[in-house]
């Protein structure tokens, strides 16, 4: 099949969601009231990446991490500690913004029927802080708050421990071993017309060294790629924009993120008083190439990232892995609509 045809798949996530033409199916008008809530702390992430996590002399816990515990089992109670130690640039920040804060809770409920996953969100609005790198001292002026949501369907291996920190590497945009501008055009397989590497999976490489740390262009060929999309190994990517859009797609070889077609996901977001509040209603069966088809009795692993203030790349918040249990354990549990 070759590029062609991965590229097709990445068309097709948008071009049948077209097609298809119909808004979601009836979503119904939930009654956010009594419905449980979640909360977990999102926390400044610094340039830690999966790579950092794997090596012994960065992370203390990648003993307990390959032998199967999840990064949420261990550092759920330490997120504000961590994220102080990050955002004051004490460990894994080389570039320290003044006055950003170091975690703050998010809030989450979920719920679900026949047709639709329904989700809530709420956390509260935080001071604004300059950018000294930045034109203007904002990253992204057009949009104060993104929010997204990566979704496992259980095929990616290193994420039902990690969550999203799978996804994310040290070759990255401002990470540790960003390649420079000049080599980017080598790289196949790879849209790098924006001027950086984005995020990607592990199982996406033909290797994964977690020492030189420069697996950004070691792409498997293109019909690996087909064969991973086809068989659920990718991350979902859901994000809504204060801008008003809602985007939806995945991360495997690279982030595709599209404008979200109406038949697969709405999200729209406000600030309400001292807290941002925003919603999504997703398709639960999925469908379009990049979703992950959810079931009521099982489980999925989630992860969540905020760029509050104006943030973008990297200088977000961020959960640690989560489970989002359709009447199903896990730490948010989707409560079935009547």
């Amino acid at each position: 099949m070759g590029k062609i045809a991965f590229r097709a798949a990445a068309a097709a996530f948008v071009v049948s969601t077209l097609a298809a033409g119909a808004a979601l199916a009836a979503p119904k008008a939930v009654n956010w009231d009594g419905i449980p809530v979640s909360e977990t702390m999102l926390f400044y992430p610094g340039q830690t990446s999966m790579e950092w996590i794997l090596t012994g002399s960065d992370h203390g816990g990648v003993r307990a991490f390959k032998k199967g515990d999840r990064c949420f089992e261990c550092h759920s109670q330490e997120a504000q500690d961590m994220g102080t130690k990050m955002v004051t640039g004490a460990k894994a920040e080389k570039t320290p913004i003044p006055g950003k804060r170091a975690a703050f809770p998010l809030r989450v409920k979920a719920a679900y029927d026949a047709e639709n996953l329904y989700l809530r969100f709420e956390f509260p609005a935080g001071p604004h802080a300059d950018v000294p790198f930045a034109k203007g001292g904002k990253l992204d002026p057009d949009n104060e708050v993104k929010l997204a949501m990566m979704i496992d369907g259980g095929k990616v291996d290193m994420a039902a421990r990690s969550g999203c920190w799978t996804t994310c590497h040290s070759d990255a945009r401002d990470m540790p071993t960003a390649p420079a501008a000049a080599a980017l055009g080598a790289a196949k397989g790879l849209d790098t017309k924006a001027g950086y590497v984005t995020k990607y999976i592990p199982e996406s490489r033909t290797q994964f060294d977690t020492a030189k740390r420069d697996n950004w262009d070691k792409v498997k060929p293109q019909a690996d790629l087909d064969a991973l999309l086809k068989a659920g190994g990718f991350m979902e990517l859901l994000r809504w924009k204060s801008s008003g859009a809602a985007e939806h797609g995945y991360v495997l070889a690279e982030r595709v993120l599209k404008p979200a077609a109406a038949a697969d996901l709405s999200a729209s977001g406000k600030k309400d008083g001292a807290n941002w509040v925003v919603t999504m209603t997703r398709k639960l069966g999925g469908g379009q190439p990049g979703s992950v088809a959810m079931e009521p009795g099982k489980s999925y692993t989630v992860g969540f990232a905020v760029h509050d203030d104006f943030a973008n790349g990297r200088f977000h918040h961020v959960s640690l892995d989560m489970k989002l249990g359709l009447d199903a354990e896990g730490e948010i549990k989707a409560v079935k609509l009547p």
